[in-house]
């Protein structure tokens, strides 16, 4: 008989689950199935996919460095450097999150490989998580943890308090390459669970934060969270490398709709010639007095013209706008701002796409399948241009992640 070890056997002995609960993975979680006995299987969803081949791709992740630290690509992998200043610092964080939905199992899995092993003075981390809120593992100092941020407060565990397979944790070389996969359901208080992949070719724990029946509030303030690697020092002089292949992210089920919020923007503006705003669009960064986490996504654009000849519509991405008036669409319900006296310089490099009209001319279309999202803090500019003095109508409905 194999001997049972580490958090499994402890959930074992605490619910009763040897009672015949044949289809339980490592960790203990059970299959679950209909009142008929049908097993019920969901598909992973994924909102995040990174690979790093080329270069760090800066239209899906935010690259910040100070004091000499660096983020590069380097045998197709994400390499971090800190330098060798006392205060070196780099990080790399996806734009879009892990949109959370209730009752599914948010999941990210990751390489990651710490060159230097733990180093005094510097916090080295990979997971889901942000500055505010997040589950991640690496290490504080010479320790190798696991832990969760709530509001900026920080709780971890280090690898001699781990409740997971011990056998397999004494193992993990931190200085290789190796697989890790960080889940959570979340509901305000459900289990946190860290594995990693073995050289057996099987997932074993590393360690699970229960948080059931402890808490007083949930265990993270938001958990649509971004995957994140940072290297951060406050002494020492050694250059810090942290180094990740590939990243995924999402939920266990289908992607729901359910808690979308909709909403519509229209505009008119007639005598048009040179290529003019009609609206701006702004995804606001803090909404309700908190850090804004909602995407945007754009679902169906409208438009109409009349004129004597030929005209265009655009649609651009994060052009800079000045002196624009912002004004809400829904203060209570929604993230999205609108403007229609800021002014852009055109650029190529920022365009979407464009729409070709003709003098007297309508157009609907669908735009849901072409992932147009609007991320915290981003713009979408729409702007007409004619040959001749041309009046444009249109309009667009979006869908909030909420």
């Amino acid at each position: 008989m194999v001997e049972e070890r580490g958090y499994k056997k402890n959930l074992r002995n605490l619910s009763g689950a040897g009672r015949g609960h044949s289809n339980d993975d490592e960790v203990g979680r059970q299959q679950l199935n209909t009142i008929f006995g049908e097993g019920i299987v969901v598909e992973p969803h994924a909102d995040i996919e990174e690979q790093f081949h080329y270069n760090v791709n800066t239209r899906t992740l935010t690259t910040t460095t100070a004091n000499g630290g660096t983020a590069t690509v380097e045998n197709d992998m994400l390499k971090l450097t800190t330098s060798t200043a006392t205060n070196g610092s780099s990080k790399v964080e996806t734009k879009r999150p892990i949109r959370y939905r209730p009752g599914k199992e948010a999941y990210a899995m990751f390489t990651a490989q710490w060159d230097n092993g733990g180093v005094t003075g510097c916090k080295q981390r990979i997971g889901i998580f942000d500055g505010t809120d997040g589950y991640y593992v690496g290490f504080n100092g010479t320790d190798f943890v696991v832990g969760y941020v709530q509001e900026g407060v920080e709780t971890e565990v280090t690898r001699a308090n781990f409740n997971g397979d011990a056998e397999y944790i004494s193992f993990i070389d931190t200085s290789k390459l190796n697989i890790f996969r960080i889940s959570y359901g979340w509901l305000g208080t459900a289990p946190c669970t860290f594995e990693f992949l073995s050289t057996d070719h099987e997932w074993h724990v590393l360690h699970v934060i229960d948080f059931q029946n402890t808490l007083t509030r949930p265990s993270v303030t938001n958990p649509a969270l971004p995957l994140c690697v940072h290297a951060t020092k406050t002494s020492g002089a050694t250059d810090v490398v942290v180094r990740t292949a590939s990243w995924i992210g999402g939920v266990h089920g289908e992607a729901s709709s359910t808690s979308d919020r909709y909403d519509t923007g229209t505009i008119s503006a007639t005598a048009i010639s040179t290529e003019t705003v009609l609206i701006n669009f702004q995804n606001v960064t803090t909404f309700q007095g908190k850090s804004n986490r909602v995407e945007v996504e754009g679902v169906r654009v409208s438009m109409a013209t009349d004129g004597t000849k030929t005209g265009k519509i655009k649609i651009y991405r994060n052009l800079t706008i000045t002196s624009p008036t912002w004004a809400n669409i829904d203060a209570t319900n929604s993230v999205l701002q609108t403007d229609t006296v800021g002014t852009v310089t055109p650029s190529d490099a920022n365009l979407l796409f464009e729409y070709n009209l003709a003098r007297q001319d309508s157009i609907v279309d669908d735009i849901s399948d072409m992932d147009m999202i609007i991320e915290p803090g981003e713009t979408v500019t729409i702007t007409g241009q004619s040959a001749s003095n041309m009046d444009f109508d249109f309009t667009a409905r979006w869908r909030e992640h909420f």
